[in-house]
C-alpha cells in the first residue's frame, strides 16, 4: 500500500481525473486540476528553500487551497501545522515558535494574530492581502523549475503536527505520521462500516485545525469522493448545501446538529441524500438522536479519539445507534468499541489492568498513536508508556467491549467540541490583582454540552464582567468562564490539591 498520504489522492486522479475533488466559495476543482495545483505548490515550497522535516503553519479558514497545500507539504516531506485561529496572538506565537515554522499561510482577518511571530514578510503568505505578509498571488507568480516532483517522506515520517493544550496550559505538538494517518482512516471506516465511495459528497464544516475536521476531509479523498467546503459552520448554509449538492456525509459535534434542527430552514430541506452523520466531542442525548433520526433519516456513528491517537480510538456504530432508538438508550452513554487493530485497557493508579465494569484510566495501543510530542521527550515518555497511550480519561469497559467515559483525569472541559484546559484558565485568572485563589470546572450547558465555571477566592471580589474582560485579553473567547462563584476558600485534600469533585456539588 501507499506510504505517503498524497499518493492516495494522486491515484484517484489517475482513475477519475474529471471527478469533483473540491468546491469552495472560489469555484470547483477536479481531481486532475487538483494534482496539477498540488505540484505547483510543491515547486514553490521548494523555491522557498523548504526541505523534508521543515514545518509549515496555517492560520486560516477552510478552503480548497488550504487542503491542497497540506497535501503538497506531505508529498515532499514537509510537516503541516494547522493552528486554531480562535486563539490569542500570544498563544499563536508560542505555537509558531515551538514548531519552528519556516513558512506560514494565513487569512487576512487573522493577520493580527501573527504580530508576535518571529517570521519575516517572505515567510508569511496571506491568501488575500496583508501589509506584513506576501500576497498569495505574488507567491504563486514566482518563476519555478517545472521538473517532475519527487515524492519524499511517508511511512513513519511526520505528516501533521497538531497542538493540544496540556494541564500545564502550554500547548503540546502531537506529531502524527503518514502511516498513522493512513491506518486510522481504514480503522475508523471498518468500525462504522459506511466508507465513502467515488462520487459521494462530504460537507466540510468542522475547522481544519481540529483532527476530526481535517482527517474527515482528507480521508474522503482516498476513495474519490468530493468535498463541499464551507469556511465556517452556519446552520442555514448546511441545510442549503445538503439539498443543493446531495451531501452524503457530514462530520459534526452534537451542538451543530441541535442548531441545524432548530433552524427554520431544516423544516423545508430535503435530507434524502444524507447517508451518514459522524459526530464526536460528546455523547448525544437520546432526545436529540430521536429528533435527528426522524428529521434526517440517515445512519449515525459517534467517534471518540484524541489528537495523540490521530483521530479515532472507538466508534459507536450505526447498529448501536439503532439499538438505542429501539429502547437501549444506555448505549448512547458509551463511545463505542475500539476501532480495528486497536487495544484498550483500563488500569488503576499502579498500572494494573482492571476487569470489565471497574473504573480506571483508559489506555490505548494501536498503529494510530502519535510518534511523540514535539520538543517534549519527558512528556512523551509520560504519555506513551510501552506503546500504550495514557489518555488521561477515566472510564470502564463492559463485558461486550463498549467503552464508557466517566470523567477526565486532566479535568478537560469540552465545550462545543473545543477542549478547554482549566489549568490554563486558572493561570490567567490568578494574574488578576483581585484574585487570591481560583479553580475552574466544566458544568453542563444545554447548547454547548459544557462551559467553564470559575470558583474565585477574593478579599475584594471584582465583578464578573471585569474578570471576563481580563481573561479575554489572554484567552480565546471560548475559554473564558461563562459562570463565576465567589467562595471563601477552595476545598483541598491533605496534599493541598483542589477537590474539584466537591466543587461540582456546589
Amino acid at each position: 500500500m501507499y506510504q505517503n498520504v498524497s499518493d492516495y489522492i494522486f491515484y484517484q486522479a489517475m482513475q477519475r481525473p474529471e471527478a469533483l475533488l473540491a468546491e469552495d466559495d472560489k469555484g470547483q476543482l477536479s481531481y486532475r486540476g487538483a494534482v496539477e495545483r498540488i505540484d505547483e505548490f510543491c515547486r514553490r515550497l521548494y523555491k522557498q528553500g523548504l526541505r523534508p522535516g521543515d514545518r509549515v503553519g496555517f492560520v486560516a479558514g477552510n478552503a480548497a487551497d488550504l487542503i491542497l497545500l497540506i497535501i503538497a507539504c506531505g508529498r515532499i516531506g514537509l510537516v503541516s501545522v494547522p493552528i486554531n485561529y480562535r486563539l490569542t496572538a500570544p498563544e499563536v506565537g508560542y505555537i509558531v515558535d515551538d514548531a519552528q515554522c519556516k513558512l506560514l499561510f494565513h487569512d487576512a482577518e487573522y493577520g493580527p494574530l501573527l504580530e508576535g511571530c518571529k517570521l519575516a514578510k517572505e515567510q508569511r503568505v496571506c491568501f488575500s492581502d496583508y501589509p506584513t505578509s506576501t500576497a498569495f498571488d505574488l507567491w504563486m507568480a514566482q518563476a519555478v523549475d517545472d521538473s517532475p516532483i519527487e515524492v519524499r517522506g511517508g511511512g513513519g515520517d511526520i505528516f501533521l503536527q497538531l497542538y493540544t493544550s496540556g494541564t500545564t496550559g502550554r500547548p503540546k505538538g502531537a506529531q502524527l505520521t503518514h502511516q498513522g494517518f493512513i491506518n486510522n482512516n481504514f480503522q475508523v471506516s471498518l468500525a462504522h462500516g459506511c466508507t465513502s465511495r467515488a462520487g459521494d459528497r462530504l460537507l466540510m464544516v468542522a475547522p481544519n485545525f481540529h483532527a476530526v475536521g481535517l482527517s474527515g476531509a482528507l480521508w474522503s479523498l482516498f476513495y474519490g469522493a468530493g468535498l463541499i467546503i464551507h469556511r465556517e459552520f452556519h446552520p442555514a448554509s448546511v441545510c442549503a448545501a445538503i439539498a443543493q449538492h446531495n451531501i452524503s456525509a457530514l462530520i459534526v459535534v452534537p451542538v451543530m446538529l441541535k442548531m441545524i434542527l432548530e433552524h427554520p430552514d431544516s423544516e423545508t430541506t430535503s435530507f434524502d441524500s444524507l447517508a451518514l452523520v459522524l459526530y464526536g466531542g460528546s455523547p448525544m442525548a437520546p432526545s436529540l438522536l430521536e429528533a435527528c433520526a426522524k428529521r434526517l433519516g440517515c445512519k449515525f456513528a459517534q467517534g471518540y479519539g484524541q489528537t495523540e491517537a490521530t483521530t479515532g480510538i472507538t466508534v459507536l456504530s450505526p447498529e448501536s445507534h439503532q439499538q438505542a432508538l429501539e429502547g437501549n438508550t444506555d448505549l448512547l452513554s458509551s463511545c463505542g468499541k475500539s476501532v480495528a487493530a486497536t487495544e484498550i485497557k483500563i488500569v488503576d493508579a499502579d498500572g494494573n489492568t482492571l476487569s470489565p465494569g471497574e473504573i480506571g484510566e483508559v489506555r490505548v495501543k494501536g498503529p494510530q498513536v502519535m510518534a511523540g510530542y514535539c520538543n517534549l521527550p519527558d512528556a512523551t515518555r509520560d504519555t506513551v508508556v510501552d506503546g500504550w497511550l495514557c489518555t488521561g480519561d477515566v472510564g470502564y469497559q463492559d463485558d461486550n467491549g463498549y467503552l464508557f467515559l466517566k470523567d477526565r483525569l486532566k479535568d478537560v472541559v469540552i465545550s462545543g467540541g473545543e477542549n478547554i484546559y482549566p489549568a490554563e484558565v486558572e493561570a490567567v485568572l490568578m494574574a488578576h490583582p483581585g484574585v487570591v485563589d481560583v479553580a475552574v470546572i466544566g458544568i453542563e450547558d444545554d447548547k454547548w454540552g459544557e462551559v467553564p465555571k470559575a470558583f474565585v477566592v477574593s478579599s475584594e471580589p471584582p465583578s464578573e464582567e471585569e474578570l471576563s474582560r481580563f481573561a479575554r485579553e489572554k484567552l480565546a473567547g471560548f475559554k473564558v468562564p461563562k459562570h463565576y462563584q465567589f467562595i471563601d476558600v477552595l476545598p483541598r485534600n491533605a496534599s493541598g490539591k483542589i477537590l474539584k469533585r466537591t466543587l461540582r456539588e456546589y
